[in-house]
Parts: C-alpha cells; sequence; structure tokens
C-alpha cells in the first residue's frame, strides 16, 4: 500500500507525521485487498480477513483497544473473517463473511449501531443485522445493504441521512424507506445514496448544494431518485457531493462543486448529474 497527503496524526502509514506531496509506502503491509479513509485514519482489509487501521485514533477508530494515534498500522481486534471494510467521520466498520457487521470508534450519535452511543475501541456488532452484502459509512451514521435488497441505517440523522422519514438519531439500524432492490451503497458527510437494480439511484439526507441530485436543494428524510440515472453500476460520495458510475463507462457527478469535484470544468454546485469531462 502507498498513501499520500496530509499525515498529522499519521494517516499515511508511514511511521511519521510529515505530509507527502508523493506516494509513501504504508510500513508492514503486503498483502491488502482494499482500503478505507475517514477523516484522519486508514484502514486495510488483508487477505488474511483481518483489518488494519492507523492514523487519528481519538475515539478509538483504529480499532486496537486503545485510543493512542499510531503512524505505522495497528490490527483490529478480534476480526479475522472481514470481507468489506468502510471508514465513516471517526468510525470504522466491517463486513464479515457471516453477514455481520461490527464496527467501533466514535458512537456519540449511535453510528456503531449496537444500541449505546458510548464509543468503543474495539470492533463491536451492529445490533439486528445478520444478512449484510455490502455496507457504506458516512460522517457519523452507517449504512447497509441486506441480502434481500433492503437497506438500513443507523446512527446521526439530523439531516435525515438515516431515510426513514424522521430527523430522530438511531443507535440501532432502521430500515430505508422504500428501497427494496438496492445493489450499491455510499454514505457521504451527511446524505446517503443507494443505487438499484434497475440501475437507477436514490439519495437521501442534506441537500443545500444538490448532492441529492433531484433538482433541488432541499433536504430529504426520504429518498429520492437521481434524475436522469439509469444505468448506474457504481456510486461513491463526498462530503457534500455524490457520483456514479454508468453502465457505458461514463462517468456523473452532482452537489458541491466550489473546488472542481464534479469534474465538469465549472465551479457551480449542481442540483442535477453532470458528465465528468473526458472520461468514457
Amino acid at each position: 500500500m502507498q498513501c499520500w497527503g496530509a499525515n498529522t496524526y499519521g494517516q499515511l502509514g508511514n511511521g511519521t507525521t510529515t505530509l507527502s506531496y508523493v506516494p509513501v509506502t504504508v510500513s508492514g503491509i503486503s498483502s491488502a485487498v482494499a482500503i478505507a479513509t475517514g477523516y484522519d485514519h486508514t484502514c486495510a482489509l488483508l487477505l488474511s480477513g483481518s483489518v488494519q487501521c492507523w492514523g487519528w485514533n481519538y475515539a478509538g477508530q483504529l480499532g486496537n483497544g486503545t485510543t493512542t494515534n499510531s503512524s505505522v498500522p495497528v490490527t483490529v481486534s478480534g476480526i479475522s473473517t472481514a470481507v468489506v471494510i468502510t471508514a465513516g467521520g471517526y468510525h470504522s466498520c466491517a463486513l464479515l463473511s457471516s453477514g455481520l457487521v461490527q464496527c467501533w470508534g466514535s458512537n456519540l450519535s449511535g453510528g456503531l449501531g449496537n444500541g449505546t452511543t458510548t464509543n468503543s475501541s474495539v470492533p463491536v456488532t451492529v445490533s439486528g443485522i445478520s444478512s449484510a452484502v455490502a455496507i457504506a459509512a458516512g460522517g457519523d451514521h452507517s449504512c447497509a445493504i441486506l441480502s434481500g435488497g433492503s437497506v438500513k441505517c443507523w446512527g446521526a440523522n439530523y439531516y435525515g441521512q438515516l431515510g426513514v422519514g424522521s430527523f430522530s438519531n438511531s443507535s440501532v439500524p432502521v430500515t430505508v424507506s422504500g428501497i427494496t432492490s438496492a445493489i450499491a451503497i455510499t454514505g457521504g458527510g451527511y446524505h446517503s445514496c443507494a443505487s438499484l437494480s434497475s440501475g437507477s439511484v436514490k439519495c437521501w439526507g442534506n441537500n443545500y448544494l444538490g448532492q441529492l441530485g433531484d433538482g433541488t436543494a432541499t433536504p430529504s428524510s426520504v429518498p429520492v431518485t437521481v434524475g436522469g440515472i439509469t444505468s448506474a453500476v457504481g456510486l461513491a460520495a463526498g462530503g457534500q457531493h455524490s457520483c456514479a458510475l454508468l453502465s457505458g463507462g461514463l462517468v456523473q457527478c452532482w452537489g458541491e462543486n466550489y473546488t472542481g469535484e464534479l469534474g465538469d470544468g465549472r465551479k457551480f454546485f449542481s442540483t442535477f448529474p453532470v458528465t465528468v469531462s473526458g472520461i468514457y
């Protein structure tokens, strides 16, 4: 693994806290199969099914039983069968081969999903989920797709990012309204999106910069359909913007664009998907 950029808390994993404008090699990792980045921490899924994390650890988001920052990878306690990992702002989660989900780190809004609001420096099992097939973490909330295609989310909900028609936080998973055929899920800072088997995309939560893609700037506590997308095969969300990979190879994005994150050559946010230039 190689990382680059800010390194204040050791999130590059090379044993220093010096930022790097070029990639540096993460110490001691040679069998990574997936990576996930939070605000100031990083995690890797290893071929063995174990997970290692490094960087900021004030809330236990490294999962090694401490709250001590680490500039080199440390092993997440008790996980040996992970198949997917995700990192939120200050928490991390793993989907296990059994279909269970475990999370660790910040839990002030219930983002660990275990029925409490107490931070945990070791993984805890998300309540009531035993058949997850995909997971995603947002700023301080998390979501999972279940084997039947429904979606459950938990944690902070002050912008409706749990998708249940209310704005109350939940420390246990709640079912997202009206989604029964999800195939991919992603979490932004304060919003969530899912792509459906039909190729359409639905998003919910904060929308003041158009990150729900429905042509408005109005938050929604229930899923709304992203305009004009009918062939999505992949999804990704940033803090305040979202993107979809289409079946033909195009990428479309919507939401915040003040620093060009929509890739369309402009600097104005968009409440509707725009096509990323030069990718096809």
